[in-house]
């Protein structure tokens, strides 16, 4: 009995301490022009981890270099950098992210962008 209970303790805590290494999605809006495939898809998917300072890009296509802008609720420009589109990139961020916060990305004529939450 006592070995049960053990363990049904050790879930109980693996349960509750998993949401803490959660990050969060940024749901993208805009067209990217991807010509390869009949299905049209946004070849970006954002999340900002839960402590508000890492932002993680996937890209599905090489799309090359792409600027990547934060902008905060005041208008002012939280971080501006242009990086290579591969597959898995982490963006350290200098200062926190808060809600309300805008994503953008761009590449040429190609322009999305996403409301943090």
């Amino acid at each position: 009995m006592k070995t049960f209970r053990k363990i049904g303790c050790l879930l109980l805590i693996a349960v509750l301490s998993f949401p803490c290494f959660a990050k969060k999605r940024i749901n993208l809006e805009g067209k990217w022009d991807v010509t390869k495939s009949v299905i049209l898809k946004q070849p970006i998917q954002a999340w900002v981890e839960d402590n508000n300072k890492d932002l993680l890009l996937e890209f599905s296509a090489n799309l090359g270099t792409v600027e990547v802008t934060v902008i905060n609720s005041a208008g002012e420009v939280v971080y501006k950098q242009s990086v290579e589109a591969q597959p898995s990139v982490v963006i350290s961020l200098e200062e926190e992210v808060k809600e309300g916060d805008m994503l953008f990305i761009m590449c040429g004529e190609n322009f999305i962008n996403g409301k943090i939450n």
